[in-house]
């Protein structure tokens, strides 16, 4: 996840930032992501039923708005004009342009307002289509999405009651 979360984390950067400040940023979306996946842990989560079984949440999201407003902060002009054609102010720390850390945060609230609705809004659409239900049961949230939708769990077993190949009633041993 360490690894996702610094890639989610630099994409806003690309091409706006210099090789330390890129590695600084990969292991501040390493570090800041770990710390956000703690939220589906706690007593909120559970009060809204979060289920959030690929990390989505804290790798895409946290790691997003967080690399988005690090950019207005670390970008330089520098380096944005490597390619002779992108002219920029850079950013509040190198270059001293406070505007841009606004338009990066007014930026991270769009992507997560549109990610956000987009996402309701498909997600509402699929529900309503008998058999396709998105939202899991409760039943399924506390035996773990693995056994719910796969009928297996890679938690504690030993080798010999792994299947990989059961799924359902389809059976390929």
């Amino acid at each position: 996840m360490g690894a996702i979360a610094g890639l989610v984390m630099i994409t806003p950067a690309a091409g706006f930032i210099d090789m330390p400040t890129s590695f600084c940023f990969g292991v501040a979306g390493a570090i800041i992501c770990r710390q956000a996946l703690r939220i589906k842990s706690t007593k909120f989560a559970a009060r809204l039923r979060w289920v959030d079984n690929g990390d989505t949440f804290a790798t895409h999201c946290v790691g997003g708005i967080v690399g988005t407003v690090a950019t207005g902060l670390f970008a330089r002009k520098e380096v944005a004009a490597y390619d002779g054609a992108t002219f920029i102010d850079g950013g509040v720390f190198f270059d001293g342009n406070v505007r841009q850390l606004g338009i990066q945060l007014l930026e991270a609230f769009i992507g997560f307002t549109w990610s956000f609705v987009g996402s309701f809004v498909i997600i509402a659409l699929i529900d309503c289509v008998p058999g396709f239900e998105v939202l899991a049961t409760d039943d399924d949230i506390v035996s773990g999405m693995d056994v719910a939708e796969m009928e297996e769990s890679f938690d504690a077993l030993p080798e010999d009651d792994y299947h990989p190949f059961k799924n359902g009633d389809i059976s390929l041993e």
